[in-house]
């Protein structure tokens, strides 16, 4: 095994309804896959498809070995011309891309590995045909041109496109059940028997939304592969393509998931389809085009994209890139990360730190204890700084007393000038 893996992006599997509400006819499609002409027993109408070309391989697979003589025409002549009155989903129609890293015969094999593991998880049958890709010829014309001049085009898109085969599939809205002794014996032969198989119910796993009680659940679980047929459809291909690539040692991987459900952040595209890309060489400008140029232009500046898409991997990385634990990564480290808080929860959150302050302080007052008044320390503070006390006056003795008022009468009788004495009558 390769210690390397790439990871593809060009898997594509989409699946639809035929509906008689819509005028659909499953003859109609059987023709078309097969490039036949088919007609319609009961109403006459033909379908012609032998005109068309490109037509690989087709097949056509009965459940648990249920063997019959009609061919694939009588069989969806019967299936159109006896279906149950109240039904309007008639069959299901699918179309996917086949990896260009296998060779034609490879190829074969995975789409009916495919069938076998389907009509027995299903119970019913189903039609496949592989065709070449579409306008093969004009693509091969403009690759062949682009060789011939060295035109300054990439090709390499165009060579996956020449090499892109795609298979078709039509399955039945039904279960397709072997007939039982009793129904072989009953007088009277009810429209849905064939010659060894009857058409039994409708096939309600196609629909788990609307049939969640056939599945024993009050809401089916979308997930479960065996619940939701689109996703089991869409991954179970992808299995036996990877297997395939896997078994002739390839290094290229498919899935089925989105970039998102890989945990990658890479703008996606929309799938365009041959309408489409035959409008665009006619020089025609289409919404969803335009729409996937701006995306493929903002991929080649994503990190993820140039990282991870179309580029060799560690298999061990690309493997964890494949089963989704980068994405369980990223989701863990998201929940760990402290969410933005409304502002009612930060204005709680300042109202708790309030009273939690008012309670510390609460506290400390309660257990202060007021300090005992010592004269004797105060008076020892007040001698060791620089500011002294105001001296107090000393007491007078009367015979100091009397000795001063002695020398204030001494004083007033000495004349200050030598005129003091002087009488002038002016």
């Amino acid at each position: 095994m390769s210690n390397k893996i790439i990871i593809r992006n060009q898997y594509s599997h989409r699946v639809s309804t035929v509906k008689k509400s819509n005028g659909h006819s499953i003859l109609r499609i059987i023709a078309y896959i097969n490039a036949r002409k088919l007609l319609n027993e009961i109403t006459g109408q033909e379908h012609n498809f032998s005109n068309k070309s490109g037509i690989i391989e087709t097949g056509f697979f009965m459940p648990n070995d249920i063997k019959t003589d009609m061919t694939e025409e009588q069989f969806y002549n019967h299936i159109e011309n006896n279906c149950h009155a109240s039904t309007n989903i008639i069959a299901y129609s699918s179309i996917a891309a086949l990896p260009p890293e296998v060779s034609k015969e490879e190829q074969v094999k995975i789409v009916e590995e495919f069938c076998n593991m389907f009509t027995n998880m299903y119970g019913t049958s189903i039609s496949f045909a592989i065709h070449e890709a579409d306008n093969l010829k004009r693509k091969k014309a403009k690759l062949a041109e682009i060789e011939k001049y060295n035109l300054p085009e990439d090709d390499e898109d165009l060579k996956l496109q020449i090499q892109n085969n795609h298979v078709h599939f039509v399955i039945p809205y039904c279960k397709i059940e072997r007939m039982t002794e009793q129904d072989f014996k009953a007088k009277r032969k009810k429209k849905s028997f064939g010659d060894t198989f009857k058409l039994g119910s409708q096939v309600k796993d196609f629909n788990p939304i609307k049939y969640g009680s056939e599945i024993k659940k009050d809401k089916p679980d979308l997930m479960n592969l065996e619940q939701n047929f689109l996703q089991f459809m869409r991954e179970k291909l992808c299995v036996s393509i990877n297997n395939s690539l896997e078994k002739n040692n390839r290094i290229e991987r498919y899935t089925h998931k989105s970039y998102k459900d890989l945990g990658l952040q890479i703008s996606a595209t929309t799938h365009e389809g041959e309408m489409v890309k035959s409008r665009i060489a006619n020089g025609k400008k289409m919404d969803v085009n335009e729409y996937n140029k701006q995306q493929k232009a903002k991929q080649q500046t994503e990190s993820d994209y140039i990282n991870f898409i179309n580029v060799p991997l560690p298999a061990e990385l690309a493997y964890k890139i494949l089963n989704g634990e980068k994405l369980a990564e990223k989701e863990l480290l998201d929940s760990l990360k402290a969410l933005p808080k409304s502002e009612l929860e930060q204005a709680q959150d300042l109202l708790d730190q309030i009273n939690n302050a008012y309670q510390l302080i609460d506290n400390e007052l309660a257990d202060h204890k007021p300090e005992q008044t010592d004269l004797r320390e105060k008076l020892d503070r007040l001698k060791e700084s620089n500011i002294s006390p105001t001296p107090k006056p000393e007491h007078e003795t009367l015979s100091q007393k009397l000795e001063r008022l002695k020398q204030k009468q001494a004083e007033q009788s000495k004349p200050k000038h030598d005129n003091d004495t002087d009488y002038s009558p002016f």
